[in-house]
């Protein structure tokens, strides 16, 4: 039995952008096609909703990247 994958439409506009640069994210950031209907969606956020956080949520941010990074540098050693 697979599960189904729920795709938002952000996200499968960021899936289309990659697909289109042949999967390089960094050519996705230089895309030059600004005239495109998805290129302000191609990060895979919607430019139209601005966040705004605390500090504290800002901090708490940090600190659980700075965690999952420091997890994946240890999974990676270990296999």
């Amino acid at each position: 039995m697979t599960k189904n994958k729920i795709i938002t439409p952000i996200k499968a506009i960021r899936l289309k952008c990659l697909d289109c640069c042949a999967g390089s994210s960094y050519e996705v950031k230089l895309c030059p096609i600004a005239d495109c209907p998805l290129y302000k969606y191609r990060f895979g956020k919607n430019p139209n909703i601005k966040r705004s956080y605390t500090e504290a949520q800002k901090q708490q941010a940090r600190e659980r990247i700075k965690r999952l990074h420091e997890q994946k540098h240890i999974t990676q050693e270990t296999a």
